[in-house]
């Protein structure tokens, strides 16, 4: 298979996460190391150089707290970026953060480096509370409130994203006016994923109720004439205005996103597959970045193992699904966590956030067609389509 160069790169500079929030997925979260800044020189001399890179680079910061570790070290990886790629490339940074230790420091750092910041914000106390909370219990929901009044202070735009649990699923409404009051860019919501070691979702079985949550929150959003903008509906109305198939889905194909981890293993596919382990395929990486060539890592034994079974569950996908010209083939992350294989088709995440919002925003459109209904506000011929995914901003 030709490779394409990297889409999206993802490191993890500290596994450490200040919240213990009730549905995360990372194993690691008390462990304080930080990533050494020669892991990120030698990952950027490397996709140079094997000719992986794009003109574009967008780079996530994440799988941990991106904002425990200190500003002179982010400074200290931007640096090494930029004396690997020199001027031929542009660079976006993106934070995903709690938003908890945002102040006036970091908002002048942010503007300084014009990184891209997304904060996790569920909704009001008696949903963020919930599940948001610090290590010894309590809500976190004033911390990450201040650190967004820190982002107005210096006019650093934001979006948010939005965990949905079973708690969240009775108040749409009340979640996305709390939302919107706080000026975001964009609204995203994650439906509560069985992933990691997160081995069980309180949506399992809730599927109805998970598209009434999202037909309620369709229904405020488009009285707001989507300003601003829903993720989920975004990415609904561009793949039924587009189809494309597997081409738009990043985790099927290597390396369109990699993920480097604290100590320099790689992954590739899904970015929740680095750091975990499974009986049917062992550990997920495929290399080390301080050692191992990107691409020999891709005719090595272990990444065979891994396409060969992320390809067959495409293609049970595509035969089977009538979705799939919208999709893709799913995530393989959530298939293997939800089944145990790579191998299958169907997920409840596939269900719950894919094609719950594309129904949603389809039945609206045929109901406008038929002239029964106000003009649909989505997607608009000929604008340009950018799927946007849980670490996409």
């Amino acid at each position: 298979m030709e490779v394409s160069p990297v889409q999206l790169l993802i490191f993890q500079p500290t596994p450490f996460c200040n919240l213990n929030c009730t549905y995360c997925y990372l194993p690691d979260r008390q462990d304080k190391r930080v990533m050494d800044v020669d892991i990120v020189r030698t990952t950027v001399q490397r996709l140079k150089d094997e000719q992986l890179v794009e003109p574009e680079v967008s780079i996530i910061w994440h799988a941990g707290e991106p904002t425990v570790v200190r500003r002179e070290r982010y400074a200290e990886y931007f640096s090494a970026i930029k004396e690997v790629l020199g001027d031929d490339h542009e660079i976006v940074h993106h934070f995903q953060t709690n938003g908890t230790l945002i102040d006036d420091k970091w908002c002048h750092f942010i503007k300084e480096h014009n990184i891209a910041v997304g904060v996790s914000i569920d909704g009001p106390d008696y949903i963020h509370d919930r599940s948001r909370k610090s290590w010894g219990g309590r809500g976190t929901l004033d911390k990450t409130l201040r650190g967004i009044a820190a982002l107005h202070r210096h006019s650093v735009e934001f979006h948010t994203i939005s965990v949905i649990g079973e708690p969240s699923l009775d108040y749409a409404k009340e979640i996305y006016e709390f939302l919107v009051s706080l000026k975001p860019c964009l609204l995203a919501f994650n439906v509560e994923e069985q992933e990691g070691i997160h081995e069980t979702s309180s949506l399992t079985n809730r599927s109805d109720r998970v598209e009434r949550f999202f037909q309620e929150l369709y229904e405020v959003a488009r009285e707001h004439a989507f300003d601003p903008p829903v993720r989920e509906f975004e990415n609904a109305c561009g793949s039924i205005a587009t189809g494309g198939g597997s081409e738009f889905n990043t985790q099927i194909f290597p390396y369109r996103i990699l993920t480097v981890s604290v100590d320099g293993l790689f992954a590739t596919f899904s970015p929740e597959l680095l750091g975990m382990t499974s009986k049917a395929y062992g550990s997920l990486e495929i290399g080390n970045i301080k050692t191992d060539s990107l691409r020999a890592a891709l005719r090595s034994p272990k990444y065979e193992q891994l396409f060969s079974a992320i390809y067959s569950g495409v293609k049970r996908c595509e035969k089977t699904c009538e979705y799939f010209e919208v999709c893709g083939g799913g995530a393989p992350a959530n298939k293997l966590f939800e089944t145990g294989s790579f191998d299958v088709a169907e997920t409840r995440f596939c269900e719950q956030s894919v094609k719950i919002p594309v129904r949603i925003v389809l039945k609206d459109l045929e109901t406008t067609l038929a002239g029964r209904g106000k003009a649909f506000p989505g997607f608009r011929p000929g604008e340009k389509v950018r799927r946007l995914g849980p670490w996409d901003f």
